[in-house]
């Protein structure tokens, strides 16, 4: 098995503010969207809000990743990708998170390429194909069990990220079709709906809507239903099981949420990396420690319910209205219309919502109005809830505390003090062995021996170091404390900048083979240099790619793990007398379109076809 010696927490970033609070939280790196081809792109960044980000993300040797995971589709796309990593590199940006293959075949400059969930790199024959290709890092698909990554570790020796946090696709992640599908249907052309559609950053999650589930004789089995809307992936419970595999990176997911979600999330799993740091022998891939002003708690995110999807076997996902999602607070008592008490300890707070079922009703959601010593305070409601069980799915004040927390990243330092004439030889060294020595006068103003250390404590946070130790034993003369320590901290800072190791891609343009001859169009080659590229690896045969055409017949427009037939108790599987009365047709209500699903029993997947 392999072996990492680090371990990276990467965080989501909106934009510069919560790159910065994404890193004073623990962080080791984060990634932000580019001004073009980002697939969230609403949430582009200038050139200069990226440039901002590296400088500050350096200074703890933290990375910046850039996601330029769009598709290419036109000679025009390729050169700006072209001209945009360019300008990248000399940001000094730490890697490009791609989906298409075609940037692979251009000549870019040494900047680590990593291969998005997009590409699908479900197989170890993938994974293994580019590693040869000296591609740095594949981010994996959220689909995969432990066997299937246990595999894929065990075999490749490319660096590995994988999703543990954070809103999860119910299709696989570039082969959802949806939205395109939905902008097809009204511009009739794919140069005008294949840049409104989920591969190049536009996507009306369509999937988390409204559908009408019917059977093959029209008879609609369930109406009006989220039923693809599924609860949050966390895996917060199995990093150190996935690290021991050789997982090098653990990304939260959520550039398009607030930055209590960022703030709360990254501090969370920075701490369960924290406690794996000894018994591993293992170090940060950045450095510094956090000092919160918040406890973390994934409660004090909104969720939909925590799910680890399929890393440990196939189960029954659906978040609909049979589900209740939220941290469970204890059970009513007495109740009155419009108030109550509860049979546990558990304190809410004005502004709490909570939710409950009663009987085989629907799930239903109040608010705390008011709060009055041990009483809670709702609006009028014609359900009698006494004895029920209650969830809190928003906690306000544990929201509130989050949002508002000011946190910070100190880097931890010793001084060494040494008198020479007329003054003092100051010896820094941070943590990662960075040293400097400053000389300075020796002054009027006395410091106390068992003051210096607080003497040369500054929490700020924009001051990224922290005196842990200092080695004199003597009083100390110096006439301005702060000049000092603002001359040993700028001169650590600058050490710091000269020795911050940066990665080089050796990415090759060889002629390895890649492990099939066919591509289909379900590969998404959609441009002339992801062509050349797989043609100059042996391939002969290249489909074109879905959204490429305006002709969408036969053609899976959407394929899942996740599967109805097994969610609704039709799995033939596992209920081999229950046999549905398929094909079913769904209706997806926001979009008004009509598909038919079909089921791959034996690889237990669904697909979606436009309904003719």
């Amino acid at each position: 098995m392999r072996k990492n010696d680090t371990i990276e927490i990467l965080s989501p970033a909106k934009n510069y503010t919560y790159a910065k609070e994404a890193i004073l939280c623990g962080a080791d790196a984060v990634y932000m969207g580019a001004p073009l081809f980002s697939l969230r792109h609403e949430h582009n960044n200038s050139l200069e809000d990226i440039k901002k980000t590296v400088e500050f993300a350096h200074k703890y040797w933290a990375k910046v990743y850039v996601p330029l995971n769009c598709l290419l589709y036109s000679d025009d796309d390729i050169n700006k990708a072209q001209n945009l990593i360019n300008e990248l590199y000399k940001l000094d940006v730490d890697g490009l998170i791609i989906q298409d293959i075609g940037i692979l075949e251009l000549d870019i400059p040494k900047i680590p390429i990593i291969l998005s969930t997009n590409t699908m790199c479900f197989t170890k024959e993938k994974i293994s194909f580019f590693e040869h290709c000296k591609v740095d890092r594949i981010v994996l698909p959220r689909e995969l069990s432990y066997e299937e990554i246990k595999d894929i570790a065990k075999n490749t020796n490319i660096p590995l990220e994988i999703f543990c946090y954070g809103f999860l696709c119910v299709g696989h992640s570039g082969n959802c079709y949806l939205a395109y599908c939905e902008n097809l249907s009204k511009t009739k052309t794919n140069k005008i709906a294949h840049y409104n559609a989920s591969n190049h950053g536009v996507c009306p999650e369509r999937c988390m809507g409204h559908w009408n589930l019917i059977d093959k004789d029209g008879n609609v089995i369930i109406e009006n239903d989220r039923l693809f809307n599924l609860r949050f992936l966390s895996l917060h419970n199995e990093i150190e099981k996935l690290y021991e595999l050789g997982i090098d990176s653990f990304k939260i997911a959520g550039r398009e949420k607030d930055l209590k979600h960022v703030k709360n999330s990254t501090a969370f799993f920075s701490q369960i990396a924290n406690n794996l740091l000894k018994s591993k022998n293992i170090k940060r891939s950045s450095s510094g420690r956090t000092i919160l002003s918040f406890e973390p708690d994934l409660y004090k995110n909104f969720n939909k319910g925590f799910t680890d999807f399929f890393l440990n076997k196939r189960k029954k996902e659906m978040y609909s209205k049979y589900d209740i999602v939220g941290k469970y607070i204890g059970k009513v008592i007495n109740f009155n219309n419009n108030s109550f008490e509860l049979d546990t300890d558990f304190e809410l707070n004005k502004g709490d919502k909570l939710r409950y079922k009663k009987g085989n009703s629907e799930v239903r959601t109040i608010e705390i109005i008011n709060v009055k010593d041990n009483r809670y305070f709702i609006n009028k409601i014609n359900d009698d809830i006494s004895d029920l069980e209650l969830y809190r799915y928003i906690d306000k004040k544990g929201f509130d505390e989050v949002e508002n927390s000011i946190n910070y990243r100190v880097i931890s330092t010793s001084l060494k003090i040494n008198e020479i004439d007329n003054g003092y030889e100051i010896t820094a060294l941070d943590e990662d062995d960075n040293k400097i020595k400053l000389k300075i006068n020796k002054g009027n103003k006395k410091i106390l021996n068992k003051d210096i250390k607080n003497s040369f404590y500054n929490l700020d946070i924009d001051c990224e170091f922290i005196i842990d130790e200092v080695d004199f034993n003597k009083d100390l003369f110096i006439d301005d404390i702060n000049l000092t320590r603002n001359e040993i901290f700028e001169s650590l800072r600058n050490t710091r900048k000269i020795n911050r190791k940066k990665d080089i891609s050796d990415l090759q343009k060889n002629n390895y083979p890649y492990y099939k001859e066919e591509l289909s169009y379900l590969d998404n080659v959609t441009n002339k240099k992801a062509r050349e590229f797989y043609k100059r690896h042996g391939v002969k045969k290249i489909e074109q790619p879905l959204e490429n055409t305006d002709n969408l017949k036969g053609k899976k427009v959407f394929t899942s793990s996740y599967c109805l037939r097994y969610e609704l108790g039709y799995c033939s599987k596992q209920n081999p007398d229950k046999k549905p009365n398929t094909p079913w047709k769904l209706k997806q209500i926001e979009s008004n379109l009509n598909y038919r699903a079909e089921f791959d029993c034996k690889n237990c997947k669904m697909y979606l076809y436009l309904d003719d």
